[in-house]
């Protein structure tokens, strides 16, 4: 018995080996192609171990030297290392964008989100992905979208009646992503799962929301440190067992609201199953639709529908892009909007001259809000929630007459592609005006791509841009805004672009 454990042992040791022979020569010598391609190319000196991360993870200040260099030198793709072994290509024109963002999900940079977020929309690729976006498209249909404005107004009302409360004569000063976060978590929980969580009145907060917050922070740590990127490390350590006892308490908690979610549907019941159109009537006669009533109601053309697990990682990836995203573009524009009065004051009278003397806006005042929106945009442009995305090329690539190697990580620098003098006159300034469509003739489609672009564009972008709209809106009704003189803001990216120390201002009655 023991010779025939020993010839087991050595049989899986000499099968190892050999697929280690098969594979590993072929790795390590893409690995050479890719690095001497990187090489190549333009970029600032790299450190031996880090590479060019102490640069990516930037200050104000390095960023204006980076974005200097670029732009002053002409560059339109520049290279980087994460690290030590991991070269990367960044694009930061917009003639160069458009191969880029048909080529896959790159699979190391989203694979580390991956343990939270599973296959949904953000990671998975190919059939699965068509089918799941073809099956959540109905989920941000107008119709849908539109029950939500109720709750984006009632979220917003809890705010602005927070920063009533004043104890200085004349108004207060706010700090815009703690304020902001909290409504956008308020927002999101109640279109997701339809759940009041309270969270922006609550002294403690609900253990989900601080489990999301936990996921979104050291996330964001993650993607800045090589060691980190190594699963086997990552996971011996403090951090990344924090990491994961916060994602199974994530997903205890979505598969909890679903089972209790699918039992009001009757879809885990004896009794027979209801039609698609019976379940959501029977919804509707209780409360508005939310994301979940759409997932758990979606089939396909066969009939089929998603798995416990896909709605689960699809609410989770709708937790993870709805909430930081449009928390970052909120404070954003409120900051700009502190920042040029002039611009502010164009924002409330449009506000007031759709109001006409109601208190709350409805989902068809939306399109009347067209200089709100440019502002929004034209803050969005010069702040991009989503800094950076990440590609994986699928096949050799030539951009701007370099040849780029199958396999290479290629990002969008979207912050520089936002900002390119070759595209945007006087970048550095903040023109709403920028987006009117007589502005907007004959402008590259990807010169502005805060929401990615192409066929994998955010397909939340619209329930995005819709609370932007109405939180802008009525903030801006309510109160003057303005900068806290000495309070510095400096842009810090983590998942999000956010500020180091928070964007802090002053808030006054506007009425």
């Amino acid at each position: 018995m023991e010779y025939v454990v020993s010839l087991l042992c050595v049989a899986a040791a000499t099968l190892v080996i050999a697929v280690l022979l098969l594979k590993l020569p072929p790795a390590l010598y893409g690995y050479y192609i890719q690095c001497n391609a990187v090489r190549a190319l333009p970029g600032w000196p790299t450190h031996w171990l880090w590479g060019n991360l102490h640069q990516i993870n930037l200050d104000e200040e390095t960023t204006k030297k980076w974005t200097n260099f670029i732009f002053q030198n002409k560059h339109k793709l520049t290279r980087s290392w994460l690290g030590p072994f991991f070269p990367m290509v960044a694009i930061q024109h917009c003639s160069l964008v458009g191969p880029v963002l048909k080529a896959s999900k790159d699979s190391e940079v989203y694979g580390l989100i991956k343990p939270w977020l599973g296959d949904g929309l953000l990671i998975s690729g190919g059939s699965k992905w068509f089918r799941n976006r073809r099956l959540l498209t109905p989920a941000f249909h107008y119709d849908i979208l539109k029950g939500y404005v109720g709750i984006y107004n009632d979220c917003t009302e809890v705010l602005l009646d927070k920063w009533s409360v004043s104890p200085a004569e004349g108004g207060q000063s706010v700090k815009l992503f703690d304020s902001i976060g909290l409504l956008s978590l308020d927002v999101i929980m109640q279109c997701a799962f339809s759940f009041q969580s309270n969270c922006q009145t609550a002294t403690t907060a609900h253990p989900y929301i601080r489990t999301v917050q936990d996921l979104v922070e050291l996330t964001a740590t993650r993607f800045t440190s090589p060691l980190k990127r190594i699963d086997i490390l990552y996971y011996l350590t403090s951090e990344g067992r924090q990491f994961r006892d916060a994602c199974n308490k994530a997903h205890q908690y979505s598969e909890g609201v679903i089972k209790e979610r699918k039992e009001f549907l009757g879809l885990d019941s004896g009794e027979k199953v209801l039609k698609r159109e019976e379940l959501l009537a029977k919804t509707r006669q209780k409360r508005h639709l939310d994301f979940l009533d759409i997932l758990l109601t979606a089939e396909d053309e066969t009939g089929e529908g998603l798995t416990d697990l896909e709605i689960r990682d699809e609410v989770d990836t709708f937790m993870f892009e709805g909430h930081d995203t449009t928390t970052s573009g909120m404070c954003w524009t409120l900051y700009c909007l502190a920042k040029h009065p002039e611009a502010q004051e164009k924002v409330r009278e449009e506000v007031r001259s759709v109001l006409q003397g109601r208190d709350t806006l409805d989902y068809d005042d939306l399109k009347e809000l067209k200089y709100t929106q440019w502002a929004i945009k034209e803050a969005m442009r010069l702040y991009p929630p989503v800094f950076f995305i990440f590609r994986q090329s699928d096949g050799n690539l030539v951009l701007d007459g370099h040849e780029i190697p199958k396999g290479m990580t290629v990002g969008l620098s979207i912050r520089q592609i936002h900002r390119h003098p070759d595209t945007w006159d006087n970048p550095d300034e903040y023109d709403p005006l920028r987006f009117h469509p007589s502005n907007c003739e004959g402008r590259d489609p990807y010169a502005y791509i805060p929401f990615s672009g192409g066929q994998r564009n955010c397909i939340g972008q619209n329930f995005a841009l819709n609370e932007e709209r109405i939180v802008t809106a009525s903030i801006v009704n309510r109160f003057k805004l303005s900068l806290v003189q000495g309070h510095k803001v400096e842009t810090v990216p983590k998942v999000v672009l956010r500020s180091k120390n928070d964007i802090l201002v002053n808030i006054e009655s506007a009425l």
